[in-house]
């Protein structure tokens, strides 16, 4: 078949094309040019708010034809999730192919159909994309004008969501709008055959975004990118801290292997033991630190550039890299890749690896403002480094982990939001709009759309009254952003969560429904959504966490429960036990300690005894007996968070008081993991029943454990006894459930904080797998509360759903 141009007398169909899927801000439309040039077709593409359109003026034979080239060529980093077509009548303007201006005004949005409309909320949204090699390359090249330049970028990579004002995606619906194309780059954006070509952030040391520099003393230090880039390695060089302007917000910065600069972050930031991220070069100058894995090697050169949690035991010896400094006492150190190209030459230049944390105060959001970062982080650093690109949506960085071959996003932001997420195909096709609020902790929010869900970025603790008050923008941003408008409000069954109480005012304010879940409900609706599994019979989850408010009024976190989308029954869980002091117990792992042996009745024989190990002899106090007495007044809880707490405190690796979320879990886990030899026997975790469900109790662990502690047994041997044992026990308590219940589930969805433990996680999908279930865990959603909206969303969308049945 001929594809030569043919003559517009001959046409006598006009074909109207919406695509749509990821297909703006990834060299979607270049790409349709130049297929059409290939095939020799008339028309027009354009960005529009439903999505790409495209006008073809032939038959729909080549039609066809074009569109299966759509589909099997189209960019790496494009997909298309459908293509809607109609025979419209229409007249071609000129005799060639062209790339049309995008439609976003009023008029355009009020011709969208009922139809378009699904099309449109379908559109998504581009994430931020690392530095690609052929940018690198140029930003390395003296021969070529972009050498040095900190903010090189191609169809292929560079901002996108941090820069985006509104949809569809085009150059003056971002921050570079203020920035007009000089000559040179207008030509490049013209041209089809260019990398260019319709690169919305495209930008040159000329007519693009500009560096400088400012210390501490109010000095404004200006010049040419390369100077200044050198100025900030003498200051890292000499100790000095600096905050730095990145893609989704200020980072600050100091040398890796300077023992002073770290120490005094960590003294500025009030961040005693949490674990501080690193930045490297390139691939090359990782593994000049660490031994990695293939699958490692991908996600830190991926386009996301995630940070990678890689673990110390692979560090290089010879190297003069502070691992206990960056990580105290934890197994893993978190690595990135420069993700733009202001780190790449930053680094290069420095050739030394970067502490590089987030840019804020303690709890507070990451600063994304010149002003703001001046003026919140003044007793911070000791130097900024400044750009003028703003940045319209803050992004941390995201945080993954490799478990059991997989990597698992830990904190799910730069590089992955705003992706969307689709859903399994029954709750894919109830459209309503749902808004789920998420939880209080590593808080996210998500809207449903056209089938897929939108998790928002990372919004930290909503405790902090910036995070809460910055939740509120974030969620009308995002609406505009996808053009929808909530139907119903998803929020956790906690009344007292700040996430709850705002979706109930939301709800009452516009008269929504509203819909209040259970927390570990959703987890397991998050993990059965992202695995995109719509269950023909209920599944058992098992999610375990650290406290989420179960429907009995008591706190849950270890629990099995059988259920889908649509409803939930706890048939087994942790035997509870006390929280002594209540919310304190989150944060003194001592009092979980207390109150397990205290149940277990083994705390007055070891209070009295004079050959206790001594973490007992230092916990026997008049506050102690005093909690004892009040037992019956704290609230009780099934929580494997708090159990770890304990084991953690009994180990003697947890301080009295936590310095963040996990420290002690964490510490326990990399205890666990130093040691080498396998486990042979367990602890004696019993599975007993009562009226209504099969418990793990814990009660005759204790005695076992403090034996071996008093024999001298390695802390590190009895951290990974334990965590095993604890795996024993599920698996009992899910054979139990099979054997004696006679429950007919042949799926279990693993999900909660709990899961981001190496061991735990890797060791029952292997136990489980072995009983011949199919298991289900996360992967591109985290396990822990920052996923926790999916499945609210998901659920919702399942109770709207059956109601409209």
């Amino acid at each position: 078949m001929s594809w030569k141009i043919q003559k517009r007398a001959s046409l006598r169909l006009g074909i109207l094309l919406l695509v749509n899927g990821c297909v703006q801000g990834v060299g979607f439309r270049p790409f349709v040019y130049q297929l059409a040039q290939k095939m020799g077709l008339l028309g027009s593409v354009k960005n529009t708010c439903c999505g790409v359109e495209i006008r073809l003026f032939t038959t729909v034979e080549i039609a066809e034809h074009f569109c299966h080239r759509l589909k099997t060529e189209c960019p790496a980093l494009a997909y298309i999730d459908q293509i809607h077509w109609q025979s419209c009548i229409f007249q071609a303007k000129t005799g060639r192919f062209q790339i049309l201006v995008s439609d976003n005004d009023e008029k355009a949005i009020s011709r969208v159909t009922s139809a378009q409309w699904q099309i449109r909320q379908a559109v998504a949204i581009p994430a931020d994309l690392a530095l690609c090699q052929a940018c690198l390359a140029e930003l390395t090249d003296s021969t070529n004008r972009r050498c040095g330049y900190p903010f090189i970028n191609c169809t292929q990579c560079g901002p996108r969501f941090s820069i985006l004002t509104a949809m569809p995606y085009d150059r003056s619906r971002t921050t570079m709008t203020s920035f007009p194309l000089c000559q040179q780059c207008q030509a490049e954006y013209t041209d089809p055959t260019n990398r260019r070509f319709h690169a919305e952030p495209i930008a040159c040391a000329k007519c693009g975004p500009s560096l400088w520099l400012k210390d501490n003393k109010n000095n404004v230090i200006t010049g040419q990118a390369k100077a200044l880039i050198n100025q900030c390695c003498e200051w890292l060089a000499t100790g000095k801290i600096l905050a730095i302007k990145g893609v989704g917000g200020f980072q600050l910065t100091c040398d890796a292997t300077n023992s002073n600069a770290i120490n005094r972050l960590r003294q500025c930031k009030q961040r005693p033991a949490k674990p501080l991220a690193i930045m490297m070069c390139d691939l090359k100058q990782a593994a000049q630190f660490f031994n990695l894995t293939l699958l490692e090697q991908q996600q830190l050169s991926s386009y996301s550039a995630p940070i990678v949690l890689l673990a110390k035991k692979h560090l290089d010896p010879k190297q003069p890299l502070l691992a206990d400094q960056l990580a105290p006492d934890q197994a893993f150190i978190g690595v990135m890749l420069a993700s733009s190209p202001l780190h790449w030459l930053l680094l290069k230049q420095f050739n030394q690896p970067l502490v590089m944390t987030s840019g804020n105060v303690r709890g507070a959001p990451i600063c994304t403002e010149n002003d703001q970062a001046e003026s919140a982080l003044i007793d911070l650093a000791d130097g900024w480094l400044f750009h003028n690109r703003d940045i319209a949506h803050r992004c941390d960085d995201s945080v993954m982990k490799i478990i059991a071959d997989k990597p698992r996003l830990i904190r799910r932001a730069r590089g992955y939001v705003p992706n969307s997420i689709k859903l399994p195909n029954k709750l894919s096709t109830y459209n309503d709009v749902v808004l789920a609020l998420g939880a209080d902790l590593k808080n996210t929010f998500c809207l449903t759309t056209a089938g897929k869900a939108v998790l928002s970025t990372h919004n930290g603790d909503l405790s902090h009254p910036d995070c809460f008050h910055t939740l509120h923008a974030d969620i009308a941003n995002l609406q505009t952003l996808l053009g929808v408008k909530p139907k119903a409000i998803a929020v956790d069954l906690h009344p007292d969560y700040f996430s709850s109480r705002l979706g109930i005012q939301i709800a009452k304010t516009i008269q929504l429904p509203l819909i209040k879940i259970q927390h570990h409900h959703a987890h397991l609706a998050a993990c059965l959504a992202e695995n995109k599994v719509m269950p023909q019979q209920p599944v058992l989850g098992i999610i375990l966490d650290g406290l989420g408010y179960g429907n009995n009024g008591t706190f849950w976190g270890g629990e099995l429960l059988l259920g889908d989308y649509h409803q939930y029954r706890r048939v087994a869980h942790l035997k509870p036990f006390p929280l002594l002091g209540g919310d304190k117990a989150s944060s003194q792992p001592w009092r979980n300690l207390i109150a397990l042996l205290a149940q277990a009745g083994y705390w007055q024989t070891l209070s009295k005894s004079n050959s206790a190990p001594s973490v007992f002899k230092q916990l026997n106090t008049a506050e102690t007996q005093l909690l004892l007495q009040m037992t019956d007044k704290f609230p009780q809880t099934s929580s494997v968070g708090r159990l770890l707490d304990a084991v953690a405190a009994l180990l003697a690796i947890a301080p009295k008081q936590l310095s963040f979320e996990g420290e002690a879990a964490m510490k326990l886990e990399a205890l666990a993991l130093a040691y080498h030899a396998d486990i042979t026997d367990y602890y004696p975790f019993t599975v007993c029943r009562n009226q209504e469900y099969w418990l793990l109790d814990t009660t005759t662990i204790w005695p076992a454990m403090i034996t071996e502690l008093s024999q001298g047994i390695s802390h590190s041997e009895l951290a990974a006894k334990f965590q095993l044992s604890l795996v024993k026990g599920l698996k009992a308590l899910v054979v139990k459930l099979l054997e004696q219940d006679q429950l007919t589930f042949t799926e279990v969805v693993l999900s909660g904080g709990v899961f981001q433990n190496q061991l735990i996680l890797s060791e029952l999908i292997a136990e489980l797998s072995a009983l011949g279930l199919m298991v289900y865990s996360h992967s591109q959603v985290p396990s822990n509360d920052g996923g926790i909206a999916l499945g609210q969303a998901a659920i919702a969308l399942a109770k709207i759903g059956k109601t409209n049945l």
